[in-house]
């Protein structure tokens, strides 16, 4: 069944479906009143609702069937170097897929992406659709949330106390990512980081591993930024699995 998103605020004992979800739901998949959808509105909330009623910018909706899905711990964040060209796409759609909760573009001295004023905040909205069109398809409820572009060190400055803090290293000092965390009960928070193409440099790793990253290896082969974090963010998941 298609699925729609609709903001936690329009959500009630008859929602609406608005703006470029109901111009998809109408224009572009052709529903018609009486059809049933799935909606969720990204806090975890989900139903099934009859389509009622159709104007020419929402949607009166009828609740059928609703259904609360928690918060899958560890909560996942991810902090990564931005690639160039789509592979920060292919990112937040696999982010998505590993229940990923936050995710923080960093800008880093040996990245190749940089951004002109302004540019940075509609990279970010973008991204969040990339997102959402992600969790539509996939049939996660919980919405990640992406973060306006960082440098490096603002990110490590104001980033959030607590939880686990691990680094995907090209270092020699590194243990393997499952011995870490075959040593950790279940955590409430797991950060991951990733460096860009480029790697971090030496300047950067230094201040990372005293923020509290914990460096591991991710294997023999030298990984794309992507598969990095594909691969951490499912080994942390394999590992906690319920």
């Amino acid at each position: 069944m298609d699925r729609f998103f609709v903001s936690p605020d329009q959500w009630g004992k008859n929602p609406t479906l608005r703006g470029d979800e109901s111009h998809h739901c109408f224009r572009v998949m052709r529903k018609q009143i009486g059809d049933n959808i799935i909606i969720f509105d990204g806090n975890g909330m989900e139903a099934e609702a009859k389509i009622s009623a159709i104007s020419r910018d929402e949607s009166g909706l009828e609740l059928i069937d609703t259904r609360t899905f928690p918060v899958v711990l560890p909560q996942l964040e991810v902090a990564v170097g931005i690639p160039k060209g789509k592979s920060f796409d292919l990112i937040l759609q696999k982010a998505v897929e590993m229940g990923v909760n936050r995710i923080h573009p960093l800008v880093s001295d040996q990245g190749n992406v940089r951004f002109k004023a302004g540019e940075a905040l509609s990279k970010r909205d973008k991204w969040q659709r990339t997102l959402l069109e992600a969790c539509k398809q996939c049939g996660q409820n919980h919405l990640p949330e992406v973060m306006v572009p960082a440098l490096l060190d603002n990110y490590l400055e104001k980033i959030e106390p607590g939880g686990t803090r691990i680094v995907g290293a090209l270092t020699s000092k590194t243990k393997t990512l499952k011995d870490l965390l075959d040593g950790l009960e279940v955590p409430e928070r797991v950060v991951l980081m990733v460096g860009p193409e480029g790697d971090f440099s030496a300047g950067e790793y230094e201040r990372i591993f005293e923020s509290g990253f914990a460096p591991v290896g991710l294997g023999e082969l030298v990984l794309r930024t992507e598969t990095a974090v594909i691969f951490m963010a499912a080994a942390v998941r394999y590992q906690f699995q319920s």
